[in-house]
């Protein structure tokens, strides 16, 4: 039963990104500020740790090709992206302790990299002309922090799911 809790877990994240924004207002933003929500990215580095490097690439892969087609314009950004940080997440998890605060500061670094990836692509392609100054103070830094606090609610209960999940697989 639990095995497909998760991928249901995973989607009802995947759409709460969207209203996120809009139903919660963050004390430390201005109107100025953009948010950015990547529950589902941190979702991901969670599989990752507390199950297995394959299941968090096939997230990676399946959330990713989602998130292009329903949030951009450019198919492959996400696609790439979310299992690319999978696979880093599983590389330094074997050279680090796989404790919580470990996991939880590369769920920041993962979201942290994730966005000066994709103000890296918007920019390359021309797509956005947003400078580097504001793109930090504007985007990064508030999506940093809410996201922050987004994982140190979510690694706890999401760590014991997973768990249970990974327990559910291991009995078959």
């Amino acid at each position: 039963m639990n095995r497909i809790l998760l991928p249901l877990l995973i989607l009802f994240i995947f759409i709460s990104e969207s209203t996120f924004v809009d139903l919660i207002e963050l004390p430390f933003t201005n109107e100025d500020q953009v948010i950015i929500p990547r529950f589902v990215m941190l979702s991901i580095v969670f599989i990752t740790a507390y199950h297995s490097q394959k299941l968090g690439l096939i997230y990676g892969l399946v959330f990713g090709l989602l998130h292009d087609i329903v949030y951009t314009e450019i198919l492959g950004i996400y696609l790439f992206a979310y299992p690319l940080f999978a696979y880093l997440i599983s590389k330094a998890l074997k050279a680090l302790q796989g404790n919580m605060l470990v996991v939880l500061f590369l769920s920041l670094l993962a979201v942290t990299l994730l966005e000066f990836y994709s103000y890296g692509i918007q920019m390359l392609i021309g797509y956005s002309n947003l400078p580097f100054y504001d793109f930090t103070n504007l985007r990064l830094l508030p999506t940093v922090a809410a996201n922050s606090v987004g994982a140190v609610f979510l690694i706890y209960p999401m760590s014991r799911f997973i768990s249970r999940v990974k327990s559910d697989y291991l009995d078959d």
